[in-house]
């Protein structure tokens, strides 16, 4: 990865809001707050950078007694699960800029040096985009819970010593984890579909999608009493709310060999809990559980729970829809790589800054510029602009993959220094990403402009022909151009690394990556960048030779293959070593 100059940016100020969701328990009585404020005392000077918020789901609340100046009380007027606790503190965290979320069941104890060590272990990920959250290892009277690998066929613990940033899919309780706020906002926070049961797991599958990173914090021990899903003191609503939110998990985003496992080991729990003789309205809710994925499809088993749970909603006035029912517009981050750009790139961010909201950003990677590209972006004075500074130039592709990664938003447009947006541009793509949500990637036509401005032509993509997003297409003429291109964050975690090695741009290796992906390309065929053309642009100056064009596609084609057999190689070897412990 390329040594890039942060200095400017927030992420090295640490700042972090604590949530401590209580239910029938007082503040005094709550483990997880006692500990932490134990935790909070051994800051020193550091302490202003840690806030407390203690969310209620108690119907109506308690008096919660004297707090300290650090802690504010919200009750919720009936219970409202944790996803929407975490929500409204995310909403805090936003607006008064924190940049950690840190997540605390009642009855979690922390560990005295806890803040202390996590806020250490955030200033040095904070530097790293690609970090997600930091989770400490979770025990119940010494039995491992927190975290876990997620393999082919099924989870696994990690060994003992391992620390560091996993390479694998990873999950993690909520309780003690301490999320990026910036990435909580580009999943679309807290998804109140999973209220209660399965929200850390929705959370951490999401980070996965979006190409994001879990830091493994291997040497702090947390302890957390888990409310075990059996026994005599086990609630049926309870049990029926796990339940559910178990297999619309697995229906969502698991396999078919996942999916037959859940139901075998619903099967034998079945068979378990007739044995101990547990409570006859247990049994029954695990047979209709185990009855439903025989007889009923996946997609009607998701749309039953997706109505319920739609239905509960609207029945708790504080609980945030989530984004799958949000209709608000969605907060984008345009991506643009920049170098040697002083003469046209105040113009080309003036074109995209007049049509952004407060909530959008422009994430400017200068790679190692020579002129005053760098003093041309901060004399906008903007604070929607985040400018990430190369030490070293670095290329094409280094650049665009950093603009990437420091994009913290649902949407991303990438963008070139030196083109014009057409006023319409956001509006037209957003509204087509909104009409169409099956849709990840959205390309466009574009004009082609001289250098002084004057048009060359209306439109580039239309005399060649009719658009077509898969490999075999594109391998014979390339349809996706990067500056048209905009799609969701969910495509991160599919395209990057770019491929560095190999002499192929951005923008095939974005729009085959989502073909093969499985996920569907829209093409608007109007011209919503002016894209310029002239003697140091990066693309167009000249035809490429035959040998260039065939060498481009090969290096496609090795590429995309090297990409694959990674991903097998790494599965592989980790089932390996798990198989040898």
């Amino acid at each position: 990865m390329p040594d890039v100059d942060q200095s400017k940016s927030d992420r090295d100020v640490i700042s972090i809001l604590a949530v401590i969701v209580l239910y029938k328990t007082r503040p005094n009585e709550s483990t997880a707050f006692r500990t932490l404020e134990a935790a909070w005392s051994g800051l020193g000077h550091r302490q202003n950078g840690v806030r407390v918020l203690l969310y209620d789901n108690t119907p109506g609340g308690c008096d919660p007694g004297s707090l300290p100046e650090n802690v504010r009380y919200e009750a919720a007027e009936q219970n409202v699960g944790l996803a929407a606790a975490y929500n409204r503190a995310l909403e805090i965290a936003r607006s008064e800029g924190c940049n950690w979320l840190l997540t605390l069941d009642q009855d979690t104890s922390v560990p005295v040096e806890f803040l202390s060590r996590m806020s250490v272990l955030a200033a040095e990920c904070g530097k790293d985009d690609r970090v997600a959250a930091i989770v400490p290892r979770l025990s119940d009277g010494g039995r491992p819970l927190s975290p876990v690998f997620i393999g082919l066929f099924g989870v696994s613990y990690l060994r003992h010593s391992f620390k560091g940033v996993a390479r694998r899919e990873t999950h993690a309780y909520n309780s003690a984890s301490l999320f990026r706020v910036s990435a909580l906002k580009q999943i679309g926070g807290f998804n109140c579909y999973f209220w209660l049961d399965y929200l850390d797991a929705s959370v951490y599958h999401q980070f996965h999608k979006h190409g994001r990173k879990v830091y493994i914090a291997g040497d702090i021990q947390v302890e957390h009493q888990l409310s075990l899903l059996h026994g005599e003191d086990l609630k049926a609503d309870r049990y029926r709310n796990f339940l559910q939110a178990e297999t619309a998990f697995c229906d969502l985003y698991r396999g078919r060999i996942t999916g037959l496992a859940l139901t075998l080991r619903l099967f034998a729990r079945i068979l378990r809990q007739r044995m101990r003789g547990d409570n006859p309205a247990i049994r029954k809710l695990t047979w209709n559980a185990f009855k439903k994925r025989i007889v009923q499809s996946k997609t009607r088993r998701i749309q039953d729970w997706r109505k319920e749970m739609e239905q509960r909603m609207v029945c708790c006035p504080d609980a945030e829809t989530g984004p799958e029912l949000s209709e608000e517009r969605p907060a984008i981050s345009v991506c643009m790589a920049a170098y040697n750009g002083e003469r046209y790139i105040t113009a080309q961010l003036q074109s995209i800054l007049s049509q952004l909201t407060a909530e959008d950003e422009v994430i400017v990677v200068d790679d190692a510029s020579t002129d005053r590209t760098r003093e041309c972006v901060r004399s906008l004075q903007d604070k929607r602009i985040k400018l990430i500074e190369h030490s070293r130039n670095s290329g094409v592709s280094h650049t665009f993959e950093d603009a990437i990664r420091g994009a913290s938003n649902g949407i991303l447009f990438l963008s070139d220094q030196d083109d014009l947006w057409d006023p319409r541009k956001a509006a037209v793509i957003l509204d087509a990403f909104r009409t169409h949500p099956d849709v990840t990637l959205i390309a466009t036509d574009t004009a082609i402009i001289r250098a002084d401005g004057s048009l060359v032509t209306e439109s580039y993509f239309k005399p060649r022909g009719k658009f077509r997003p898969g490999l075999w297409a594109n391998l014979v003429r390339n349809r996706f151009g990067g500056c048209t291109m905009a799609f969701r964050s969910t495509l991160i975690g599919e395209i990057l690394p770019l491929p560095h090695e190999y002499d192929v741009l951005h923008d095939i290796w974005i729009g085959v990556r989502n073909s093969l992906a499985g996920y569907r390309t829209l093409y608007i065929p109007e011209s919503l960048v002016l894209n310029r053309r002239h003697s140091s642009t990066a693309t167009g100056k000249k035809a490429l030779t035959i040998f260039c064009k065939v060498r481009i596609r090969v290096h496609l084609l090795l590429a995309l293959a090297e990409f694959s057999i990674a991903r097998i190689e790494w599965n592989l070897c980790k089932c390996f070593e798990e198989g040898k412990k």
